[in-house]
């Protein structure tokens, strides 16, 4: 690559006559969440200029898949983090392990790292900052060799060592459940037991710099050991969470209950919004959004279903805005339907059923929802080989699957990245319900993006820029160590991403007759660069138009 420089200033206004921007501007908004609270910001996104306007995009489907290969681990939990670009992953059952490995990777990928210290162990549960370079790992050990007899320890990770940045071991002891979250920029994380033998939960919150809790709080016993739902909002300020058939909303801060209420029964289906404000939660039958109103919360949205079903798996988005649900049709248990809702106006605004044809039960693992509600990924047990998609994103306004994956076995989790580009998913290579063992990770990825890598961005390594824009235009990269926060929107160019004050010109060519572009992206093989981050976006020429997509890229080993 050449570094440009560039004669004029990049986003001045430049008087005379230029010749109309094949794309331009759709107005449109982005939710930032903080340790300081969540707000909305206005961006302008380049858009196609009219409906006959053509470019090639990225195309939609499955971006890798990573098999036990042997070793007959199955995937229990995954998480998708650091703005979509790292997949963190432990397995269970056999050679239990954990793994991160880079959402930018070609098929087969290749581990960043492995960790083999959770051999042995249970309960393995992970979670990543969606938004930072923080993943964080919970698992259960045998006390004295007994199953019964289990302590819990928390592990916090980046993508730059397999060995923990720090460790934490819960002092009780338990044959109650663990579990472990953390907020959007990854300076708060929390982790949680079920207190088995006096029916109470313990929380432990930390920094993502030190093991030793910043707070550590047992709340009152209850009258079940049952710790299900277990959900942290993106700011880190309130954590949802249920025991037995009750549902509580926590504050971090005080170490206090703001809220509680019956839920009629122990399920899965829990979620809280980005600032704390909604959350809901789902029975035999109904499912139920509560709104905050002063100091407490109301029930504001009802959605009742007859029939032998209940709502098995929710999830809301970080900006209160859409929730998305599954209904599980558990006799004969082959038929689901999963549906979107505006949680201001209580209307369900798509629809989609699926019923399996193998007799196998067709069981919602997980549903993952992007920050905006604008998408959402759903995981299915599905039929084996028959016509149920295990795995599928969907937008919030369409009945049809924006992609789908038919994967044979089962899914028993899956994450979506916060601008619901991508889907990761973990689970079991034959069917939950079938006799086997062995495993697989997939990632999945919506398609539609002008701008994207491909290939992991280690250290020494070249990667690919894959630009879609203009026919016959030149291209730019724009980059920094630093975000544009917020993001700025220039009349007519669109909207920056990358830091304006610190901007790096590299050029990369002209794109071809079709609008494409693929240029290499080479890395230097210094250590110094692990874990440091840069921002990219393309900047288009004559006339100048940004690319609609960037990309956070954070150095690898």
């Amino acid at each position: 690559m050449n570094v440009l420089l560039l004669s004029m200033p990049l986003f001045a206004s430049v008087g005379g006559t230029q010749n109309a921007p094949e794309l331009l501007n759709a107005s449109t908004t982005r939710l930032v969440v903080t340790s300081e609270g969540a707000y909305q910001t206005s961006v302008t996104q380049n858009a196609p200029a009219s409906a006959s306007t053509t470019q090639s995009l990225t195309t939609g489907g499955a971006l890798w898949t990573h098999p036990d290969g042997g070793l007959a681990w199955i995937g229990a939990s995954v998480a998708l983090g650091n703005c979509g670009t790292e997949v963190f992953a432990e397995y269970d059952l056999n050679n239990e392990a954990a793994e991160l490995f880079s959402a930018f990777d070609a098929d087969p990928p290749t581990a960043i790292w492995s960790d083999a210290s959770p051999t042995g162990l249970e309960g393995h549960i992970v979670a990543s900052a969606s938004d930072a370079n923080v993943h964080f790992a919970a698992n259960q050990f045998y006390v004295g060799g007994d199953p019964n007899v289990r302590q819990t320890t928390v592990r916090k990770y980046t993508s730059s060592s397999s060995t923990p940045d720090w460790t934490y071991t819960f002092p009780t002891i338990t044959t109650g459940g663990a579990k472990v979250a953390v907020s959007s920029d990854g300076s708060t994380l929390v982790a949680a037991i079920m207190d088995s033998a006096n029916l109470s939960v313990e929380i432990a919150v930390f920094s993502p710099g030190s093991g030793t809790p910043i707070s550590s709080t047992t709340l009152p016993p209850q009258a079940s050991a049952s710790l299900r739902g277990f959900d942290l909002s993106e700011d880190g300020t309130t954590l949802y969470y249920s025991q037995g058939a009750d549902a509580y909303i926590f504050d971090v801060a005080t170490k206090s209950i703001l809220f509680s209420t019956s839920i009629g029964a122990s399920f899965d289906s829990h979620a809280i919004s980005g600032d704390g404000s909604v959350f809901a939660f789902g029975n035999f039958n109904v499912m139920r959004v509560f709104t905050k109103s002063g100091a407490t919360y109301l029930n504001t949205v009802t959605k009742n279903l007859g029939g032998q079903v209940y709502c098995s798996m929710l999830d809301l988005s970080a900006d209160s805005s859409t929730l998305a649900y599954a209904w599980y049709f558990y006799n004969p248990g082959t038929a689901i339907r999963i549906e979107a809702l505006n949680v201001a106006t209580g209307n369900v605004t798509m629809t989609h059923n699926s019923t399996g044809v193998s007799g196998l039960q067709n069981v919602i693992a997980d549903i993952s929802m992007c920050d905006d509600g604008s998408r959402f990924a759903v995981g299915l047990w599905g039929d084996q080989a028959g016509p149920a998609q295990e795995l599928a994103i969907y937008s919030s306004t369409q009945n049809a699957p924006l992609t789908s994956l038919n994967l044979g076995g089962s899914i028993f989790a899956v994450d979506i990245s916060s601008d619901g580009q991508r889907a990761a998913a973990s689970g079991k290579a034959v069917h939950a319900n079938t006799f086997g063992n062995g495993g697989n990770l997939t990632v999945i990825d919506a398609g539609g993006q002008d701008f994207t890598l491909r290939g992991s961005p280690r250290i020494g390594s070249s990667p690919n820029l894959e630009v879609f824009g203009p026919a016959n235009k030149p291209a730019v990269l724009l980059s920094s160590h630093l975000p544009q926060s917020p993001p700025a929107t220039f009349p007519g160019i669109g909207t920056l991403y990358v830091n304006r004050p610190t901007l790096i010109f590299t050029a990369l060519g002209s794109t071809n007759g079709s609008g494409e572009l693929t240029a290499p992206y080479p890395i230097a093989n210094s250590p110094g660069l692990i874990g440091t981050n840069q921002y990219l976006q393309v900047l288009f020429l004559s006339p100048r138009v940004l690319s609609v997509d960037w990309a956070k890229v954070t150095f690898l080993p």
